[in-house]
């Protein structure tokens, strides 16, 4: 997941966009009229545009477009986008295709500092590259009946390209292939399991050969008190072994325990996440940071990171705060970082508190009461 970047909704910015393709791949500049409207929370709009080969709020730069947030008006929030292309298709009653791809950029503005410096990258998905081949999708029933031309024939290989059948290919191709990949990693996990069968199996074995060993030791003990010394001594090494080897045995069976369990138990599926209200600097009483792994039954393996001096975080999500100020604390379990939560912490001063407007509250004792 994209790390969400953050601006301060007052200031002015310049966003970096660059065009993908349905594929995933950069291409150049849409050499056709556009407009790309942003907005985060209300109904005013920033637009940048081109129009009659004329750039309004943006400028090209190589393969991207920098759009310059001068005096945007927007307020806090998430801040989406949505790409309006005019397209030329003859099939059209006026000869162009309207098409508009909204989305939701990793961009959020809000009331404190801007975190990043500089022009920020942003890519946006437009599949507008005029070599990409029209599809069934594309067309009206009308319109294919009328390519089908006059005896109303079905489409036949001798219609189409080579590129054009490679692209029709193409989803059941890569199909194919992640179900390849899915055999492969079940194939490898088998093989892993089946190997350390094998080597419980073997230890369990050597284990059983020395038991009776040391039972016909034990026998052979009766012959002779100095027959029977020296054999004592023998069984004593021979059980110290075993009890070894009986060791060794115990703690691999109780890994192989542990990571079945961890195999068996859930994978999460969302991170909840509660910070306390302002700390208090000085209060003895301990804060935490509640965060629980859904579901509940899923490994609760959680990770806290915090960024600013106001306040540290220990590994049990207990709070320690350090001076006043706000702190942002990344919450990240192990097993699913992808659900990491983001929470704003803020640490205040000791303050005295007041019964009336000008009455100290004091506690049973007679002592200031502190936030």
């Amino acid at each position: 997941m994209e790390q969400i970047r953050h601006i301060n909704y007052k200031s002015d910015f310049i966003l970096r966009e660059r065009f993908r393709n349905a594929s995933g791949d950069i291409v150049a500049l849409p050499d056709v009229d556009f407009c790309i409207e942003y907005r985060t929370r209300h109904d005013h709009i920033f637009t940048a545009s081109r129009t009659g080969g004329i750039y309004r709020n943006c400028a090209p730069d190589g393969d991207a477009l920098l759009v310059i947030f001068k005096n945007h008006g927007l307020c806090e929030g998430n801040l989406c986008r949505e790409l309006h292309l005019k397209l030329i298709n003859n099939l059209m009653p006026d000869g162009l295709q309207n098409v508009y791809y909204p989305e939701k950029i990793n961009v959020y503005l809000w009331h404190l500092t801007t975190d990043t410096d500089g022009v920020m990258e942003c890519d946006a998905l437009a599949a507008y590259t005029r070599g990409l081949p029209f599809t069934y999708k594309d067309f009206t029933p009308e319109q294919l009946q009328e390519l089908k031309g006059e005896k109303g024939d079905p489409f036949t290989y001798e219609d189409f390209t080579a590129a054009q059948i490679e692209m029709l290919k193409r989803p059941a191709t890569e199909a194919a292939k992640r179900a390849d990949t899915a055999a492969d990693k079940a194939n490898e996990a088998t093989k892993k399991v089946l190997n350390s069968a094998q080597e419980l199996e073997r230890i369990s074995s050597k284990a059983v050969a020395d038991c009776n060993t040391a039972t016909q030791n034990a026998n052979s003990a009766t012959v002779g008190a100095k027959e029977a010394t020296q054999n004592a001594q023998a069984a004593t090494v021979n059980a110290q072994t075993e009890q070894a080897l009986t060791e060794q045995t115990r703690l691999k069976l109780e890994d192989v325990a542990d990571r079945a369990e961890q195999v068996a138990m859930p994978v999460p599926s969302g991170l909840r996440v509660e910070a306390p209200a302002p700390v208090t600097i000085g209060n003895r009483i301990p804060r935490y940071i509640e965060a629980k792994v859904l579901p509940f039954s899923a490994l609760q393996n959680i990770i806290y990171q915090a960024d600013g001096a106001a306040a540290n975080i220990e590994p049990d999500g207990r709070i320690v705060p350090r001076e006043p100020g706000s702190a942002r604390v990344h919450v990240i379990p192990t097993c699913g970082t992808k659900y990491y939560k983001t929470v704003t912490l803020t640490v205040v001063a000791p303050r005295l508190r007041l019964s009336a407007p000008d009455r100290l509250r004091l506690d049973a004792k007679g002592n200031l009461r502190l936030t």
